[in-house]
This record gives structure tokens, C-alpha cells and sequence, in this order.
């Protein structure tokens, strides 16, 4: 049987399944943390997006949009200096909170150690990048200068400026709101729109994918923090990777102006969007709750995960509401986001349905994009409409004839189907998709909202398994399926690790 058309469809669901880490406390550290080894660092979390030497251009680039950023080009988003470089603190913060609207996850879980030396590779990789393009103009030029001398000239270039005196914070009266307004339409209107959600237009601008349109200040996906210093350090720094000009101002403009912009965002902007770590506390019952018992589920504790597009748009899913419980033996995970249309049936230019998958790691610091190894392999959870498999060997046929299939593909649901699967590598989810254990997974589609309850044993079914009857906190993530934005698998949001644990009885916090 050609197994072609199989890990066509499959390749971009293993590799879009896997998620970036992030926690607000720390898992024990790794043995190159522990060695103060950046570069260790960043090969296992960072280089599978980033590259191994910055470049940016990976397998797994080419599926994001913002692109990972370049690091060996030396252009960086959040800077707060007076030449467009970065501190070294600019870096962590970035490294600590991520970046909202796009899947630079919070590393906020590593140590304060580990996340400046992950700062200091990537400044390094940035020196390298500039000296490679130093030497080259050199020896184009007639005048070869040597790699140590490149490297210098590289470290001068990229050395940080001085901080800019952002000035502080001012409370806001009518006065300088009307100052601030009138200096948000001279200077950023342009690009942001006088209501601060961007000019529509803005989202066909030509990009290199590293960049999208100016933010929308009332959605709350900043790149940087929404304190005053952040705001103010955009607006008089600029973003040099993101084509935003620095803008001169004076210290009492830019306080104006600062003001004026935080009067556009909501309170809950900075954490909004924010992938940091949750814990999740899976509160046990008497007895778990019926799918279709809408007032029992309501009664459970209900935690909003934030979601990050792999392909970012702003009608892409943002959140994903989880309510747990167990009863000591059995575990229900019911799963809520917000879904406009009901992509459940298979038509000739789709490969993929709506859908959902939980991934449990087997420790507590997976790596980045990992789908699991030989040695550590993840547990996934998941459901779609309809069984990707069920494709396999039919997408040649697609858009030709539908005669002789089982299932036509001309407005027929398929049957759906949740299952169990362990991914060993991204290469073994060709291999195992559809040869899951079967998983009880109850569906509604109801007023442009997806629910999906899954339920499992809390004890292991095979090796193949997590074991979630052990008291160790479980790490997991989610993968949400929008088949009406893309119909590929690469059409997904996804969030980052988060910390399961169950309560046992009489150790609710």
C-alpha cells in the first residue's frame, strides 16, 4: 500500500501537536542548566525553531507565522535602549514572559541563571551571524579581515546603547489624555488606526512572515508587557525586528503618549494571552458527572488556557476552558472552545476536521517540540470529527471521483474517533495514527462552541500510557483543530505545558 498520502496528512498534525514550555515554578533543572551550558540550553529547547545556529530556517519554522525570529540577523523586537540593541535584562524579560500572538511560549519555569544564559547564546549567535556578513562585505570589497576581527567588529555593533529615560508614569486627567490622543494621531494612527485596532489593510502588507500588522492595542496581544516602562520603551526604542521605527519624542511627550495607550488596553491585557504554566487541580467526587449534566459540570472549577495559532490570525481560536474531576478510579477532562463553524465532514479540499488532542510528557521538563523520543515517549490524547486516517489512501482520489469509497466525500460525516496514542518522534506518528487505543470522547457542537469530554482510567491501560494514578504532577498540553480557517492539519492553536494534580480526599487547597 502507497503510504504516501498518509504522512502527507499526518507529518503536519505530529509536528503541530507538540508544544512550547513554559511554568511559573521551576521543574528540577537540567544537567546542562546545571553547567551553566547556554548553548545546551538553547539546543534542546530553542534550535528546533530558531535554528541551530540562529538562522531561523527550520523544518518547523516554515509551519509559524510570525516566523521564529533570526537571531544571527541581529534585529530584535523588545528593546529599550538607544541604539536598537538589547540589554541583557531585555532578553530575559523576553525569555521570561514570551511573546504573545505567536508561539514564543513564557520560559518564565526556568531559573534566573538558566534564562540568562540562554540570553547569552543568543547574543553570541547574533555576533556570529554579524561577523559572517562583516567578512563577506570585507572580501568583497578587496579587504579580508580575519574572524577575530569580525567578531569584534560584530560585538561593537551589537553592544546595547545607554537606557532611555522613559520618564514615569503620570495619573491620567483631561489634560494629558487630550496631549497624549493628540500625539497617538500624529505619531501611531498611521499604523494602528485612531481607535488603537489597527488598520484593516495593515493585514496585507508585504511581510518576510517575521512580522505581522501593527497590534491591536484593545486585544491585549502585545509582544511586550503593557506596564508604562515596556510601553514606553516600545514607543521610544521602537521594535527593530518588527519595521516599528523608534519615535522622538521628549520625556514629557512620551508620558503623555504612554498614558494615552494604557487608556486603550484592558486591565488583564499583560496576562491575557500570556502562555505561562497553570496548575490544574482535578478536584474529586463522589461520582463524575453525566456528558449531558450541564449543572453538575458547572459545580467543578473551570481554568481558562490561553491558546497560541500556529498560523496567527485574529479570528483564530485564542482559549480553550478545561473542567476536571475524578472519582479515584476515572478521570473526565471536558474541553470547551469557541468554534464558529461545524467542520465535521469530509470534503474534497480538506485533509482535516475540527478537533482536539491532550499530550502528556513522561517528565517534568520536556523539551520544546519534542512529540516524545525512543526513550521518553508522550501520551496523546485525541479526538477529531472524523478520523484522519480515514483519508489514507483516498487523498489521490480527492477532486477526481468518490466512486467506490466507503465513505464519500462529497457532505458525509465520518464516524469520529478518540483514541489513546504513544509518538515516539514525529516520524512515528505516520506509523501510528488510527492504531490507538480507543478512548471515550463525547462531542457537542452547539452555538459556535465545541465540547469535548474525554474519559480514561486513571490507572494505565498498556505501557503505551500515562499513568495518572501516581501522585506526581503530570505535565499536558492541548492542540485545537480549526478545519474552516485552513482545511490542512496545520490549521491549529496550541498552548503550553501545564501542570496536572489531582486532589486526593481530604488535601483540597
Amino acid at each position: 500500500m502507497d503510504l504516501t498520502p498518509l504522512v502527507r496528512l499526518v507529518w503536519p498534525i505530529a509536528t503541530a501537536l507538540t508544544v512550547a514550555t513554559c511554568a511559573t515554578s521551576p521543574p528540577p533543572s537540567t544537567a546542562a542548566a546545571a553547567a551553566g551550558s547556554g548553548a545546551a540550553l538553547y539546543a534542546r529547547h530553542c534550535a528546533v525553531c530558531h535554528g541551530a545556529d540562529g538562522s531561523g530556517d527550520t523544518v518547523v519554522s516554515q509551519l509559524l507565522r510570525p516566523r521564529p525570529n533570526a537571531f544571527r540577523l541581529g534585529l530584535f523586537k523588545l528593546v529599550s535602549t538607544d541604539n536598537g540593541m538589547p540589554s541583557d535584562d531585555d532578553l530575559v524579560a523576553t525569555l521570561r514572559r514570551g511573546m504573545p500572538g505567536s508561539t514564543m511560549m513564557s520560559w518564565g519555569w526556568l531559573p534566573d541563571a538558566d534564562l540568562r544564559a540562554l540570553a547569552a547564546e543568543v547574543r553570541r549567535l547574533a555576533v556570529h551571524g554579524r561577523a559572517d556578513s562583516i567578512r563577506r562585505t570585507a572580501l568583497a570589497t578587496n579587504r579580508p579581515i580575519t574572524e577575530t576581527e569580525a567578531i569584534a567588529a560584530a560585538e561593537q555593533e551589537l553592544a546595547p546603547g545607554d537606557p532611555i529615560d522613559v520618564g514615569t508614569p503620570v495619573p491620567p486627567n483631561a489634560d494629558n489624555l487630550a496631549e497624549g490622543e493628540r500625539l497617538y494621531r500624529q505619531h501611531c494612527s498611521g499604523c494602528h488606526g485612531t481607535d488603537g485596532r489597527g488598520l484593516p489593510a495593515s493585514a496585507d502588507w508585504p511581510t518576510d512572515g517575521t512580522w505581522l500588522w501593527p497590534r491591536d492595542f484593545t486585544a491585549g496581544y502585545l509582544r511586550g508587557d503593557a506596564t508604562y516602562r515596556d510601553l514606553a520603551s516600545r514607543v521610544r526604542a521602537g521594535m527593530p525586528g518588527a519595521h516599528m521605527p523608534p519615535t522622538r519624542l521628549s520625556v514629557a511627550e512620551t508620558e503623555a503618549l504612554v498614558g494615552y495607550l494604557q487608556s486603550l488596553i484592558a486591565e488583564d491585557a499583560s496576562a491575557h494571552h500570556t502562555q505561562w504554566r497553570r496548575t490544574v487541580r482535578v478536584q474529586q467526587t463522589g461520582s463524575l458527572p453525566a456528558d449531558d449534566d450541564a449543572a453538575a459540570w458547572a459545580r467543578l472549577d473551570t481554568v481558562r488556557l490561553p491558546l497560541a495559532p500556529l498560523w496567527w490570525r485574529p479570528e483564530a481560536c485564542s482559549e480553550l476552558w478545561l473542567t476536571a474531576a475524578h472519582d479515584g478510579t476515572d478521570i473526565a477532562l471536558r474541553l470547551q472552545w469557541a468554534d464558529a463553524s461545524r467542520d465535521d465532514t469530509a470534503v474534497p479540499t480538506s485533509t482535516i476536521s475540527d478537533g482536539v488532542a491532550i499530550q502528556f510528557a513522561p517528565t517534568l521538563d520536556p523539551p520544546l517540540f519534542a512529540m516524545g523520543s525512543a526513550e521518553q515517549p508522550v501520551n496523546v490524547w485525541r479526538w477529531h470529527a472524523y478520523d484522519p486516517k480515514v483519508l489514507a489512501g483516498m487523498a489521490d482520489l480527492l477532486g477526481r471521483t468518490h466512486e467506490g469509497l466507503d465513505v464519500p466525500l462529497g457532505g458525509t460525516r465520518p464516524r469520529p474517533r478518540g483514541e489513546s496514542l504513544a509518538f515516539r518522534g514525529v516520524a512515528s506518528a505516520a506509523r501510528e495514527t488510527g492504531s490507538g487505543l480507543p478512548l471515550a470522547v463525547a462531542t457537542e457542537w452547539r452555538d459556535g462552541r465545541w465540547t469535548a469530554t474525554f474519559r480514561r482510567s486513571l490507572h494505565a491501560r498498556s505501557s503505551n500510557e500515562v499513568d495518572l494514578a501516581a501522585a506526581t504532577p503530570v505535565l499536558f498540553a492541548f492542540a485545537v483543530w480549526d478545519a474552516h480557517l485552513d482545511r490542512h492539519a496545520g490549521s491549529k492553536a496550541i498552548t503550553t505545558w501545564h501542570a496536572l494534580e489531582l486532589e486526593r480526599r481530604g488535601t483540597r487547597r
